[in-house]
């Protein structure tokens, strides 16, 4: 039945054409051609099989619409077999096990046919445990960077749990976000990664709003010292600035006393009994 099915899809030139925009699988390419595969498969919608798991055949009390959806099933996990087969090398194809099941067809593939680059996966993981905050690109970004090169990392087969990823997430924050790392520490219920992420995101926020009032008081003080009016002399004093030299304009005054004392002096000195002076 399936032959049959793959005589009339590749006579019909639509099919072909479109067939032919699926890469086909060479032993090293599983991601490139899975990616073309379900793109094609979710297009044609004809990727039921692949999302769900097989449904008990219908009986005699089966409803019509549970009969219809059955038919549907049928149909999608024998058109994905039969693309799946047609898009393989024949050497890998020869090598694939008897099975009526899609999903368990494609399983068999994926654990046989994905490719580990180690340098990559070298890559992401010194990226994954190095990487820390910047306080520049926002905290949200940050953590989502670091969720893919977890993803990234697990995808080859790396075995990393989501408290490892929280404790890595945590680590790589900066000394402003303690409060969070003390009260997650401190709580016996675990948090879910998207409830780290809200509450960090929240944090920074209630941070760059400190920061501003901060620097809008500072601003306040700043321009309230501009505006202060000059200090005023106390007890009504004025206060004059010498010209010149300070040391000659006290001896000028003092010979100008001096003289002045001089000229009012009319009598005899007291000593020598001389006029003028005393």
């Amino acid at each position: 039945m399936a032959s049959h099915g793959m005589i009339q899809a590749t006579s019909n030139p639509g099919i072909s054409l479109q067939l032919s925009a699926i890469k086909p699988l060479t032993g090293n390419n599983f991601e490139e051609w899975f990616e073309s595969f379900n793109v094609h498969m979710t297009l044609q919608n004809l990727d039921l099989a692949l999302r769900v798991d097989e449904l008990s055949k219908p009986t005699d009390v089966s409803s019509a619409d549970e009969r219809s959806f059955y038919e549907r099933w049928e149909h999608s996990n024998r058109s994905c077999l039969m693309v799946m087969k047609y898009t393989m090398d024949k050497s890998i194809k020869e090598c694939m096990p008897k099975t009526e099941r899609a999903k368990d067809f494609l399983e068999y593939v994926k654990a046989n046919y994905t490719k580990v680059d180690k340098a990559e996966m070298a890559t992401h993981l010194k990226l994954l445990t190095t990487i820390v905050y910047d306080g520049v690109s926002g905290v949200k970004d940050h953590i989502i960077r670091l969720r893919y090169y977890f993803n990234k990392a697990n995808e080859m087969k790396v075995e990393l749990g989501k408290k490892f990823l929280k404790w890595l997430i945590l680590e790589s924050l900066p000394v402003s976000f303690d409060a969070v790392k003390l009260t997650y520490n401190a709580l016996k219920e675990e948090w879910t990664l998207e409830e780290l992420m809200s509450i960090v995101v929240q944090h920074e926020v209630s941070l760059k709003k400190n920061e501003t009032h901060s620097l809008a008081l500072v601003t306040d003080q700043v321009s309230n010292m501009k505006k202060k009016p000059p200090r005023k002399n106390f007890g009504g004093f004025k206060q004059f600035k010498r010209k010149g030299n300070s040391n000659q304009g006290t001896s000028n005054a003092f010979v100008s006393s001096n003289a002045a004392k001089s000229e009012k002096f009319k009598g005899k000195c007291n000593f020598c009994h001389k006029i003028d002076h005393k």
